[in-house]
């Protein structure tokens, strides 16, 4: 028996129950009661897309920022566009352009901005689903460089007088900032402080390394008062927007000296090539270098150590042959103290005797 007729037979046999018969093309269920409501196909409607573009973080981004650019050329795979994709980098006061009557569904674009000798000079790609009208903003990066950025700002570890200082509460006029270790660029604390940010370089999308350090600038030098590492991940085409909260340090001078017993020894007559530097925080027992301790050589004393944090530290020195510990401080080491907004100099130097192991 036909699967219809049967579902009728069904329903007729049923009377009074209330059964409604569906005739639908997919031989789906037929049979609802009038308390339960067919479902309903979500609505997808067509529409316009508005296309908004900005110039990665040159100036405020907009086609007055690039003279350079001559036009744009939009790509959408599958859709014929008007003159070839190509329109003026600004139309009518906007930097950007409509583009009408796209069927409900999600597609791929890719926007090159191009210049006077048709090269091109900045890219974006991605993808936008439409479901009737819809904007469409797209950050153009250089062409055969990073294609992201981020926009950084940055605050200051509070204290009992103060749970959120300004850059002249705390003390700080310059930010000296860092990416992947590469070069330090110093800004003006108020940059990227209060609610204004500043944006990095052009970076290629994934994670990266950064490092702040708040300085006190003055005519006679520059103190380190906060710091902070981390990290920042950035997308490509579309910039992301990171605050890091820089914490309170002071700082740390030491030297060492190699004893043989009371006799005292050269790098060289002790046979110790390189000296292993770690600190022990007193109250978290964390070792600030990790197991391995800070790498230096036997002869680069003093040792400056800018961005500790405030506390108590026990100073672990190891020297090394080779890979082997031939003097250390295991048995005895000193501890010392760490002032926040404080820097110890080469004059201020604490030794610290190594013994030799036997």
């Amino acid at each position: 028996m036909n699967a219809r007729i049967l579902l009728a037979f069904l329903c007729l046999t049923m009377a009074g129950s209330g059964c409604i018969i569906v005739d639908r093309d997919d031989d789906g269920p037929c049979c609802y009661t009038p308390s339960d409501p067919p479902p309903r196909p979500t609505p997808t409607y067509p529409g316009d897309v508005m296309f908004l573009w900005t110039f990665g973080n040159i100036g405020e981004g907009r086609c007055a920022d690039v003279p350079e650019v001559k036009s744009i050329r939009i790509s959408i795979p599958g859709e014929t566009l008007h003159n070839g994709g190509v329109y003026a980098c600004n139309t009518g006061g906007s930097d950007g352009i409509v583009l009408h009557d796209f069927l409900p569904r999600t597609y791929s674009y890719t926007l090159e901005a191009r210049g006077y000798d048709n090269k091109v000079l900045y890219r974006a790609s991605g993808d936008f689903t439409v479901n009737g009208d819809i904007r469409v903003n797209v950050n153009l990066t250089p062409q055969g460089g990073g294609s992201s950025f981020a926009y950084v700002s940055w605050s200051f570890e509070g204290n009992t007088n103060n749970s959120n200082p300004t850059c002249a509460q705390a003390g700080v006029t310059h930010v000296d900032v860092r990416i992947d270790n590469g070069e330090w660029t110093r800004l003006q604390c108020e940059e990227g402080s209060g609610g204004k940010q500043i944006s990095s370089p052009f970076l290629a999308p994934g994670t990266h390394s950064i490092e702040f350090v708040g300085m006190k600038v003055t005519s006679t030098g520059a103190t380190p008062y906060y710091y902070r590492s981390g990290t920042l991940t950035t997308q490509a085409g579309s910039p992301i927007s990171v605050s890091y909260t820089l914490w309170a340090v002071g700082g740390m001078s030491l030297r060492w000296e190699l004893l043989d017993g009371s006799i005292q020894k050269t790098c060289e007559q002790a046979g110790v090539t390189g000296v292993r530097i770690n600190m022990r925080d007193r109250v978290t027992g964390k070792l600030v270098y990790g197991e391995e301790g800070d790498a230096k050589a036997c002869t680069g004393a003093p040792i400056l150590y800018k961005y500790l944090r405030p506390g108590q530290y026990d100073v672990i020195i190891k020297g090394m042959s080779g890979s082997q510990v031939s003097y250390s401080n295991l048995n005895n080491p000193p501890t010392l103290t760490v002032t926040a907004f404080v820097q110890k100099t080469e004059a201020d130097s604490y030794t610290v005797n190594l013994q030799r192991h036997y």
